[in-house]
Order: C-alpha cells, then structure tokens, then sequence
C-alpha cells in the first residue's frame, strides 16, 4: 500500500480542509512545533483506513473532531499493486460515523462494497492491504510509544500479525474447508447407508427368483381367459346381428301400427277441408267486390284536397304566415319599449360622469399623503435597525469580555499544570538515569550472574567461545537483585514515558488556549466603540415607538385611499353598465325594425296585394278550410285501408285452404311411399309380404282407407314371422354361458351381455396380474442394479472423506502453519540482524527462539539477553531493524503468497533518543529502504535528522488551525 493523497479537515488542529500529495516523496520528514498537528497527519491516515487511530481506538474518534466543529472529514487516495482506490469517513459530534470506498479507473470511480455502512468498507479495507489495523500500526505505522509493539509484543499477537502478513491464513482456510468437505461426505455416506438399508433391504436375488416364478403362473392364466373371452365374443356378434334383425321387424311393425292410425285421422281431414275450401272461396269474391268501392271514395276525396291547398296554401305555408305576422306586431311593441329605455338611460349616464370626476380629485390628493407617510415609515425602519444592531453589538461586548476573562483563568491553571508535570518530568528523567546506572553497576559487578542466567548446556561461552559443558554455580541472592533493580529501571521508564505524553497533551491544550485568549482579545478591540447595553436597549426602545407611529400613520392613509379606489373603481363599473345599456338597446330597436321589414315582405308574398285586414284572422279561416279537406281525406283513406284488409285477409283464408288440401294429398302419397318402403324392408328382412294397393285419385277418402287397410295386413304378417327367431337366440346364449365357466364365471343369473363383460373383465384383469407381475420383476432388477452403484458411490465417497480427514489434520495450526511461522521468525530475526549490526555499529544482533526475540550484545561478549532488557535508545533501535526488515523482506519471506506488500512506513518520533552516530546509520538504512515504489515519513523534532532528509512537509500552527506545506 502506497499513500497517493490526503484531505482532512475538521480534525484536531486541521479545523481548515488541508491536501497533502505524497506522490513525489520517497524519504522525507514531518516537521512542526508542539501541538501544530504533526501526528494527526498519521492519525488521518489511519482513520480513513480502519476508522479508528492509535491515540483514541474506535471509541474517541469523536473526540478529535475539531473544537467548534460539528463533524470532521477525511479522504485518502493509496495504490495497492496498480490499482488506485479512495476511501472517504465523515466522524460526528452527535451520530454515527459514516464511510465510502471507491476504486478510481481513469475518470471514473466505481463502488468497492455491495451495501452500504462501516463495517463493509472496513472489512474490503483489510481485503485490499492485506493488514487488519493491529497489524497496520504494528509493520506500517510506528506510532508515539509503541516502536516495541512487534519487537515484545505477546508470541499470539506476533504470531497473529505474521499469519495475516505472510497471508498463512489461507492454509487455515483451506484445512477448515477440507474439514467441512469431509464432514459433509461423512453425513452423506451414513445418510447413502441408511437409504441402501431402508429402501434396498429387501432387494435380493432370492426375492428376484420367487416373483419370476408368480410372473409365468400369471402369464399362462392370461392366454387361456383371453382365448375363452373371445370365443363368447364371436357368438355374442351373431347373437347381435340376429337380434338387430328381430329389434328391426319389431321397430317396423310399431311403426305401421303409428302408420294406421295417421291414416284414420287422414281421412276425416279430407272431409274437413273439402267444405271448408267452397265457404272461403265466397267471401273472397265479397271482400273483392267491397275494395273496389272504397277506392274509388279515396280517389275523390284526394282531388279534393288538392284543390284545397292550391287556393289555401299548405298547413306548413299558412303556419309561418300566422308566425310572421305574430312576430310583426311584437317588433312594433319593441321599438315602443326601447324608445322611452334609450331617454332614461341618458340621463343616468350624464349623472355618472359628474361623479367620476369628482372622486379622480380625491384619489389625487391621497397618493400625495401617502408618498409621505411612506417616506417617514421608512426613516423610522432605518432608525429602528440601527439602534439594533447597536444592541447586538454591546450584547457581544459584554459576551466577549466575560470569555476573555474565563478562558484567561483557564490558561493560568493550564500554565500550572504544565509547570507541575514539566517538573514531575524532569525528577522521573533523573530517577530512571539514576536506577540504570545502579541497575549497569549492579549488572557489571554480578556480570557472571547475569550471564549464567541466559546460558544452557550446548552453549557457546560469551567470554571464551567454547562450548559449555558445566554451567556456573549461581546465588539466587544476585539473582533476585539483578531483577529487582532491572525492574525498577523499567518501571522508572515508563513512567517517564507516561509523563511525556501527558506533558505533550498539556502543551498541545495550552497552544490551543493561548490561541484562543489572543482571538477573543483582538474581538474585545474590534468591539471598543460599542455602546453599553443598557444605552443599547433605551435607544431601541425609543426607535421601536417611533416606527410603530409611523406605521399607524402610513396604515390609515393607506386605508383611506383604498377606499376612495374602490370607489372609483364602482364608478367606471356603473359607467361601462350605462354605456353598455344604451349600446344595447340602440341595437334591440334597430333588430326589431328589420323584423318589422322582413314580416311585411313575407306576408305580401304569402297573401298578396292588398294585405286583407285583419291578416291574422284571413289566415286562421284558410286554415280552417284546409283542415276540413284533410280530415275528409284521411276518412277516405281510413275506409280504403280496411276495406284492402279484409281482402288481403280473405284471400289469405282461401290460400290457407287451398295449401291444407294440398298438404292433404302430400300426405297421402307419402303414406304409399312409405309403407312401399316398409313393405321392401320387411321383404330384405326374409318376411313374404302382399304388395300395395293401386292409387284411386277421383276419391280422396277412399284412397286413404285403402292404405290404411293394407297397413294392417303388413302388420299383422309381419308378427306372425318373427316367432321363428326366438328359438335360435336362446341357443346362442347358452353357449356363450358355457365360454364364461371356462374362466370359472357363473353365468347362470347373466344375460349373454353380462357374461361376455364378466369375461372380458376377467381376461383384462388377468392380463392386468401378468404385466404387474413382469414389471415386478424388471423393478426388482433396476432395484438390485441402483443398490450396486449407490454402495460404489458410498466406497468412492469415504475414500475422499479419509484424504479430507488426512489434509485437515496436516494442515492445522500447531503442525504445517506453525513450522511456516516458526521458520518465517527466524528468517525475520536473521534479516532484523542484518539492519541492527548497521544502525548500532555492529554492537547488537537479533535472534529468535520459541517464536520470541533475543538480543545479542556483541560488546559485552556475545551475551544473548531478552529484549526487554534494552534500553529506550536500544529498544528504537531495535524495533526499527524488525520494521525495515517487515518491510524489505516480507515479500521475500513469504514469496508469491504475502498478504500485503509493505511499500510505505510512518515512524512517529523515538530518533531523540539516539547519539549521532546512531542516528547517521538509522538515516542511511531508511534510505535504502527507500527504493523504487516504497515511502518513509518520520516525524521528527531532531534538527539534524530534518537538515539530513531534504524532502518532507512542514506544519505551522495558524489562529484558525493548522495548515501544512512542502518544506
């Protein structure tokens, strides 16, 4: 992970947004006064990412947000590999915090997490770097105080660190997934047994043999009953057809005797219609003679009319006329009715512009009145808005007097504070020297104790280089003061080191407040001319009446020109009503002396010249006259129309007759048709019948009793014949009841139907028991066949299961992954060496044992001794080996399977702590460290170690927060 660039603001001293690029550094320092905002660079840096920094975890993030400030803001752009991504958090006073990941292709940025909310982005986070946040601040990011966090760390933590580096994690997963796979096979083959158990017990061979045998038994059953089945069949087909031809003379013989009795009704219709044939064809001949007559009446009445209407005019003609000369008189009365309307509305009119202009002088003089109590409203507003903001102005003096003053006292005791620890500082500064210098004499004069302490049998002596076969007596008395004043000389560290943060905190509290007072004392100065309040609110008081007269003022002149404009506003309404008015009225008397025109040219034309006098009665008596024609005409028409109908009326009668005597004689020849027919079917069915009678057409009703006659002949041989077939149908039965005993039916309470169904049912069923039978058997067969494959998949599946078991184990953590850790540390320590011997001029070397680490102090004869026991000087220097080590070897380490590749590191402070020298061989191994893609940033407030690296950032503390540049 490389940093590209980052934009704060809102954070700790940074309250203004700040852009750092990093692009262009490779080496390069971070420089500032105490409390400018050096390590809240790194802290940014870290929030972005995991959204918590080293100083305050996941929990006090908040409280970083700068004071005043409602929330802060950071975005980062890093590279990992060739790709480019943009993480963006937002941290609240008040809510939750909020977070964006975003992969930058070009121009564009696509989303990195499916949903949103932290805990996504964060968890791509730790999938992209490779590192979860402990491993970050442990390998990336050295922050105040925790240089040794991987150097003496806990053996788990360190151990958990390497996995995630070296991305060994990954041989966890796959034991846990093979795991899983031999626990899923394992569940499926005692699944696969229970099945082969329950549902294939009872499949065996000897099952197979018993079902083959029932299958023939059942096979040969069938072929017997179907043979019977259709023997019975055969004879129930001739019984059939000997039984149609006897159901065929039965049908035919009811149909003759129907045939009889249609003949006997027959012939006493004839007689019917013969008499009633003669009376329809008389009052046809009446009705013809009656229509005549009336048409010749209609004929006369309707030239009549005509003659009428020629003299009159027609009804429609004589209508408008009457309408015309009605509309004629009420035109004359119209124009009277205008006339006087027309003289009434002149009078009003002059009336109303009298008016006018009277209330057009009164409108002028309110505009006037009203322009000026505008002009003073406004003055007294102006007056009104400045006594306020002379108010606010000496309300925020006062405000600002009594900040001044509490934040005054604030920085005192802050000044105190600082003071107290400053000198608590210096005290514990002294005891630490004081109890390493006593722990060194106490270690130097027991020099022997405390190398007997760290040496085993094997190992090489420090002073003479042979191998130790006898380790030195040793008093437990030195021992337990070596321990005693080691511990006191560590304890007196940390305390030192605790002081030094909260010194640090004080100062940064204490800048912020000096800023602070020097803020509020420049508004105390920008406030002077401010008067005091309470001449503020007597003076506002006072504008406050003035304007609210005012206002009463400007209210009632407005409202009296209101007034007077509404009523000018009805005065041009009554004006534009007149005008209207007399507009149209003049229009109303010009429209009826048109009508009056059109009327008399109309009823000229209707009526002639001279118009008769009184026009509307000439025109009711014409009416009158043409009316009584029309009513005479209708009454001729009316008698024509009933007279045609009562000839349509006979003649239909006669036409009704006459067809009912036809359908008659239709009848009757169909009847000889038909028994025709009958008579060749009952011949077709072997039956010896007479032939017909010959037709007598001068005598219907005799013809027809002739066919009735010969019906009953047919009818009665037709009966006679049909005995012989009975004898012949109860032998066929009997024999298909001797075919149903074959498949042992009873059939003597059956009819021959029933016992051939009963038969057929038995062949069907039979037939049924044979193929259930064979498929039985072929069932079995597919059974004992699926038995044999599923107990092969069963044998495939637990060989599978024993290799998942066999990987699982091999791959567990105490086995494959820690010989992998365990070599990963001591390749680690060897490399941690290399960097050590050259930043402490070859006086100190690493070496690991147990997955711990152990210092060689080659100075003091070789002697191995626990990292613990370095000093502060010492342990930074240490822990700066393990870094560059991580971060040049990590890939090589873990080769093509590394979690994260280290391109970046930030080291917060610690090079006080060196001599020159030290400091010169820290310097050269960093910049080796710095080659192609990777970046290290120190923090640093050593003037030598800033004037050694060129490059770097420079953080100035600003009144209204810190801003950072290029150096």
């Amino acid at each position: 992970m490389r940093p590209i660039r980052l934009v704060v603001e809102g954070l700790t001293s940074f309250r203004r947004a700040q852009e750092i690029d990093f692009q262009e550094f490779g080496l390069f320092v971070i420089t500032g006064p105490t409390g400018s905002g050096k390590t809240s660079i790194l802290d940014a840096v870290t929030l972005a990412l995991y959204g918590m920094v080293p100083r305050g975890g996941k929990h006090d993030v908040k409280d970083l947000v700068s004071l005043g400030a409602s929330q802060a803001t950071v975005q980062l752009d890093f590279r990992v590999k060739n790709t480019n991504y943009r993480v963006a958090r937002r941290i609240r006073k008040q809510g939750a915090q909020a977070a964006t990941l975003e992969r930058i292709d070009g121009e564009v940025a696509v989303s990195e997490v499916d949903r949103g909310g932290v805990k996504p982005v964060n968890d791509r986070i730790v999938e992209i770097l490779g590192l979860d946040y402990q491993s970050f601040t442990t390998a990336v990011l050295l922050p105040q105080g925790d240089f040794a966090a991987f150097l003496k760390g806990d053996v788990k933590l360190r151990r958990r660190i390497l996995i995630r580096l070296l991305d060994l994690d990954r041989f966890e997963r796959a034991g846990k997934l093979a795991r899983e796979k031999a626990k899923e096979l394992r569940a499926g083959i005692r699944a696969g047994d229970d099945l082969v158990s329950r549902e294939y017990g009872d499949a065996t061979n000897a099952a197979l043999e018993a079902i083959e045998t029932v299958a023939k038994e059942a096979e040969h059953r069938a072929v017997a009953v179907k043979a019977a089945y259709d023997e019975a069949r055969n004879g129930l087909s001739k019984r059939e057809e000997i039984g149609d031809r006897h159901q065929r003379i039965k049908e035919l013989v009811a149909a003759i005797a129907t045939q009889e009795a249609e003949l006997e009704e027959s012939a006493s219709t004839s007689r019917k219609q013969s008499e009633r044939a003669t009376q329809a064809e008389l009052a046809f001949k009446a009705a013809e003679r009656s229509q005549s007559r009336a048409q010749e009446a209609r004929s006369r009445a309707r030239k009549d009319w005509e003659e009428t209407v020629e003299e009159t005019g027609t009804e429609g003609v004589l209508a408008t006329l009457k309408a015309t000369a009605k509309s004629a008189r009420e035109a004359g009365q119209e124009i009277e009715s205008r006339a006087e309307e027309l003289k009434e509305n002149a009078e009003a009119l002059s009336k109303a512009k009298a008016q006018a202009k009277e209330l057009e002088r009164k409108r002028e003089s309110t505009t006037t009145a009203e322009a000026e109590a505008i002009q003073a409203h406004e003055t007294a507003v102006e007056c009104r808005e400045s006594a306020e903001e002379a108010l606010l102005a000496a309300r925020r003096a006062e405000e600002v007097a009594q900040n001044h003053k509490a934040e005054a006292a604030k920085l005192e005791s802050l000044r105190s504070e600082v003071a107290g620890t400053e000198a608590r500082r210096r005290e514990a500064i002294e005891d630490r020297d004081r109890k390493e210098s006593e722990f060194r004499a106490v270690e130097t004069a027991h020099r022997a104790a405390g190398l007997r302490a760290r040496l085993d049998l094997g190992d090489e002596c420090p002073v003479c280089g042979a191998s130790i076969e006898a380790l030195p007596t040793t008093d437990a008395e030195i021992e337990s003061v070596l321990n005693t004043h080691e511990s006191a000389a560590q304890k007196a560290q940390k305390t030192v080191v605790i002081l030094e943060k909260g010194l640090s905190a004080q100062q940064a509290k204490l800048e912020n407040g000096e800023s602070d007072v020097k803020a509020l004392l420049r508004q105390l100065r920008q406030l002077e001319d401010a008067p005091s309040v309470k001449c503020a609110e007597k003076a506002k008081a006072s504008a406050d009446g003035v304007e609210k007269e005012a206002r009463k003022r400007l209210k009632q002149v407005k409202g009296r020109r209101t007034g007077i404009l509404a009523e000018i506003g009805d005065s041009k309404v009554t004006l534009a009503g007149l005008e209207a008015t007399r507009t149209s009225a003049q229009e109303a008397r010009e429209l009826a002396l048109r009508r009056v025109e059109t009327a008399d040219r109309q009823l000229r034309d209707g009526l002639g010249e001279p118009l008769p006098e009184p026009v509307e009665e000439a025109i009711t008596a014409r009416l009158q006259r043409l009316r009584r024609a029309t009513e005479a005409r209708d009454s001729a028409e009316t008698d024509c129309d009933s007279a045609n109908q009562v000839y349509r009326e006979a003649a239909e009668d006669r036409k009704a007759v006459t067809d009912n005597v036809a359908e008659l004689d239709r009848q009757r020849e169909h009847h000889r048709t038909l028994l025709g027919e009958r008579s060749e079917q009952l011949r077709r069915l072997q039956l010896e019948i007479p032939s017909p009678p010959p037709p007598v057409p001068e005598d219907r009703e005799v013809e027809t009793k002739s066919l009735k006659a010969y019906a009953g002949t047919l009818r009665e041989q037709a009966r006679e014949q049909t005995a012989e077939v009975d004898a012949e149908l109860e032998e066929l039965e009997a024999w298909i009841r001797t075919q149903a005993s074959k498949a042992d039916i009873d059939a003597t309470s059956l009819d021959p139907v029933a016992a051939t169904t009963a038969l057929e049912e038995a062949a069907h069923e039979a037939r049924r028991t044979a193929d259930q039978s064979a498929k039985d058997v072929a069932t079995l067969q597919d059974r004992l066949e699926r038995k044999a494959q599923m107990q092969a998949e069963i044998k495939k599946d637990r060989d599978r299961m024993y290799q998942y078991d066999k990987v699982a184990n091999e791959l567990k953590t105490d086995r494959f992954i820690g010989f992998l850790l365990d070599e990963s540390i001591g390749d680690l320590a060897l490399r941690a060496s290399n960097e050590l011997l050259g930043i402490s001029a070859n006086q100190y070397s690493l070496t690991s044992s147990n997955n711990n680490f152990a210092v060689v102090d080659h100075a003091n004869a070789d002697e191995h001794r626990s990292v613990v026991t370095l000093s502060g000087g010492e342990t930074f220097l240490a822990s700066l080996a393990l870094a560059l080590a991580l971060a040049r070897g990590i890939a090589d380490i873990a080769g093509h399977s590394a979690g994260a590749r280290l391109n970046a590191m930030f080291i917060d402070e610690g090079f006080g702590m060196l001599d020159p020298d030290s400091l010169d061989q820290a310097v050269e191994a960093l910049e080796r460290l710095q080659d192609g893609e990777r970046m290290v940033g120190i923090i640093t407030h050593v003037p030598t170690l800033a004037e050694r690296i060129p490059d770097g950032l420079r953080v100035e503390r600003k009144v209204d927060g810190s801003i950072v540049g290029v150096r």
